[in-house]
């Protein structure tokens, strides 16, 4: 139990939005939680969204109304067990309009972006609908919340999206896994769509191991993902990070991390054209888990790497590159010993060098109102300076499951 953050953006104004998961405010078990903050961390506003059982707050987007898209899972209101959740609000974190989408089952979304034309797309899961236990599912809603589409992707076992954006085309890449049968484990999967959600391609990646990606950006000519294999690298799990060109094709391929487990939550394309990864890690640090930052350059050899955490387990789930280079990480921490989770939200300097030099803002938040947060502690944390092993994996069958990373909220059941 405890509180969460799931992803973060730096706003118009220079500061950050927030959206994670509480179960010490609101209204329920877990209530989606909304923070917005100024540039230096200070807390602006706070808004919790749910009813009376799970609601949980996985990803947000900035509008260009200047409000914010939330998209998540409900427990309190639709139709099923989880129903997807898609909440629009104003700049200050009112509800304009929500929006619940499932069936009987478990719905969920994981991801959600503003498109071009207005309106939005969303990747997630959907045990209710499609062909299979699990299937991967893209929604695309108006800008008032009206459904345009929905399509749905998979086989007969479990599979499942948990990224996708808009593409230059005007389509979408969608990063996922797939499962080849009842049981199986997961291989990597993208999908490439046209603007209507019909599938122009789609590449399974994947060894002997669970292999799955979390996170796909599109580059100039091609795209970059990220996720985490078992079938290659050093250890259980290792950070697994992928170019490949327009049509899906591997350029390369790279894992890092030791003998325990690395899981790559996202991937950010950084301005001097390399990439940051956040997830978290057992191997390095100084914890069971430990928050792991790790920069490339754009062939994906390891420029500078840092872990965040004390003695209890600190994970990393959102990452974004500052107007003024550097980066806001966002995650949760768990004290030595302890059965709860707090939010955690840190800002590092620009930096071309090994160290980080600063952390500047580690929070754990108390509630003052149902609107006001204030700071209750700052300190610093501990930080490694470790070396990355660097592997090649031999390149890969094609194939279609996941055994989920361990996830505080929401594991398939």
């Amino acid at each position: 139990m405890g509180d969460v953050g799931w992803s973060v953006r730096q706003t118009g104004d220079g500061g950050y939005i927030i959206v994670g998961s509480t179960s010490t405010y609101g209204s329920g078990s877990y209530d989606i939680w909304l923070i917005k903050t100024d540039s230096t961390g200070r807390v602006e506003w706070s808004r919790t969204y749910g009813g009376s059982e799970w609601d949980v707050g996985w990803c947000i987007d900035e509008t260009r109304d200047g409000g914010y898209i939330i998209v998540g899972a409900t427990m309190s209101y639709g139709s099923g067990h989880y129903d997807l959740w898609l909440i629009k609000t104003d700049e200050r974190g009112l509800i304009l309009w929500n929006l619940t989408y499932g069936g009987a089952q478990w719905d969920v979304g994981y991801y959600v972006q503003e498109t071009r034309e207005g309106g939005y797309i969303v990747a997630g899961c959907t045990r209710s609908m499609g062909s299979g236990d699990w299937d991967a599912l893209l929604l695309r809603v108006d800008a008032e919340g009206g459904i345009l589409w929905a399509k749905t992707y998979g086989g007969p076992y479990e599979d499942g999206a948990w990224h996708a954006i808009e593409t230059r085309d005007g389509g979408y890449i969608i990063a996922g896994y797939r499962t080849p049968r009842t049981g199986g484990l997961a291989d990597a999967w993208l999908i490439k769509t046209d603007g209507e959600g019909s599938i122009t391609w789609s590449i399974i990646y994947g060894g002997d191991g669970d292999d799955w990606l979390f996170s796909v950006e599109e580059l100039r000519d091609g795209y970059i993902t990220a996720g985490s294999t078992g079938s290659y690298g050093a250890g259980d799990y290792d950070y697994w990070l992928i170019e490949v060109d327009e049509e899906g094709h591997i350029l390369w391929n790279r894992t890092y991390g030791g003998p325990g487990r690395e899981i790559a939550w996202k991937v950010v394309k950084t301005r001097d054209g390399g990439y940051i990864l956040i997830g978290g890690t057992t191997t390095y640090g100084s914890g069971d888990w430990d928050i792991w930052l790790l920069k490339t350059d754009g062939e994906g050899r390891p420029q500078w790497n840092e872990t965040y955490g004390d003695m209890g387990r600190d994970r990393g789930w959102g990452v974004e590159q500052t107007r003024d280079g550097g980066y806001i990480l966002v995650g949760y921490t768990t004290p030595q010993g302890a059965r709860h989770w707090d939010l955690m939200l840190i800002k590092l300097e620009a930096k071309n060098i090994r160290r980080t030099r600063s952390i500047l803002i580690l929070l754990t938040i108390f509630l003052i109102s149902s609107t006001t947060l204030t700071l209750y502690g700052i300190r610093k944390l501990k930080f490694g300076d470790i070396k990355v092993p660097m592997k090649r994996p031999s390149l890969f069958k094609i194939k279609l499951s996941l055994s989920l990373p361990e996830h505080p909220f929401f594991h398939h059941a």
